[in-house]
């Protein structure tokens, strides 16, 4: 028994839909039964190349002496618990007479302050003596 023949018009339509479905992504995905073989990678070994980690921080620095919580937790590592002392240190002890004052805040070390050294200032600092409270 023979296939019924197709006119020219419609073998156009099936091709045409056929492309449809290829460009639309349409067309069904048959799976393997096999399993993909392991890739083989050596690790890469760059020299020469500086990873720059980007922060997110608005470019005006941060005084110490004047910044409400908001301002304060914008910085690296300092989160509302740590900006919350930073301000009742201030409120109980004064003014922070420099940027490395405020290790004397508790849960801010030396890794913090290298953190913000660069994102903070004490206003008038440069005029001031260094050392801080």
């Amino acid at each position: 028994m023979n296939a019924p023949s197709l006119s020219v018009p419609e073998r156009g339509l099936i091709l045409l839909i056929g492309v449809a479905l290829l460009a639309s992504g349409g067309l069904l995905y048959l799976a393997r039964d096999r399993q993909p073989s392991a890739v083989r990678s050596e690790p890469v070994v760059l020299e020469n190349v500086v990873i720059v980690r980007p922060t997110f921080h608005d470019a005006r620095k941060v005084d110490l002496n004047t910044a409400a919580v908001e301002d304060l937790v914008r910085l690296p590592g300092i989160g509302e618990v740590l900006a919350g002392r930073i301000i009742a240190y201030r409120e109980e002890h004064g003014r922070f007479t420099s940027v490395e004052g405020i290790v004397a805040v508790n849960g801010i070390g030396p890794k913090v302050l290298e953190e913000i050294r660069e994102l903070v200032t004490i206003a008038g600092e440069e005029e001031e003596a260094p050392g801080g409270q």
